[in-house]
């Protein structure tokens, strides 16, 4: 009987630890989750963060990542409801997913402001000291970027556009907005910036959870933005 008992205890570890392989094995997301939580933890013990903040920060991440292989389970189990119930089964996987978004954006406000007190007295510079630097550095950087996004759009043959296609123009303005904005505050009002981030980074996964842009259109988009904005704040700083 004793044997019993532990042979089920060990094929319920087993259990747990093929659930989690299967979720990193699969889901693109999840190991996004993963590879930011190895780095939070690193930066974490780089900067000497004191043990309660620490417990704090491992719960946060705990957090999401559970988040995250509860909504795989979710989307598992509503891929076998009947087709009948297909309304149904978005609501579910929205509903599931909205809580993912929501620990996620949680997570990521209650880590910065614990990050915020122990990074080097220079870093509410960074923005500032980005401005000052040579603009054609900057210059350089967007060519090589636009020359990239040529290349990518011969490779793929999409065109140019507003709503869809290479690159992404929502994800380009709302990124470009929030290095705006951390030009004008980062210093002063640090808070601000990862909330507005936080508002592009929706914008453009909208973009891709809408199916309206891929996500190399995203990104490329994204990088587009925040190169020409540095670039027109380098010029035009001083």
């Amino acid at each position: 009987m004793k044997k019993n008992k532990n042979s089920t205890l060990l094929d319920s570890f087993n259990r747990a630890f093929n659930g989690v392989f299967f979720v990193l094995k699969t889901e693109r997301n999840f190991k996004i989750h993963i590879f930011i939580a190895i780095l939070v933890i690193l930066v974490s013990l780089f900067l000497h963060i004191p043990i309660t903040e620490f417990i704090i920060i491992l719960v946060l991440i705990n957090l999401v990542v559970v988040c995250e292989i509860i909504n795989t389970a979710i989307e598992l189990l509503s891929d076998h409801i009947d087709e009948e119930k297909k309304q149904i089964v978005k609501i579910i996987k929205d509903v599931s997913a909205g809580g993912v978004l929501i620990s996620s954006m949680v997570s990521f406000i209650c880590g910065y402001l614990i990050f915020i007190k122990y990074f080097p007295q220079g870093f509410r510079n960074i923005f500032e000291n980005i401005a000052n630097s040579h603009w054609y550095f900057t210059l350089v950087i967007l060519l090589v970027v636009i020359l990239l996004f040529l290349i990518l759009k011969g490779i793929t043959k999409k065109k140019f556009s507003l709503s869809g296609g290479m690159p992404s123009i929502h994800s380009g303005i709302s990124f470009s907005i929030w290095i705006a904005i951390s030009f004008l505050t980062f210093k002063d009002y640090p808070v601000i910036s990862p909330l507005v981030f936080l508002l592009s980074f929706w914008v453009a996964q909208s973009r891709i959870t809408k199916k309206i842009h891929e996500i190399i259109e995203v990104v490329m988009g994204a990088i587009l933005g925040i190169i020409i904005t540095i670039l027109i704040f380098q010029i035009f700083w001083r």
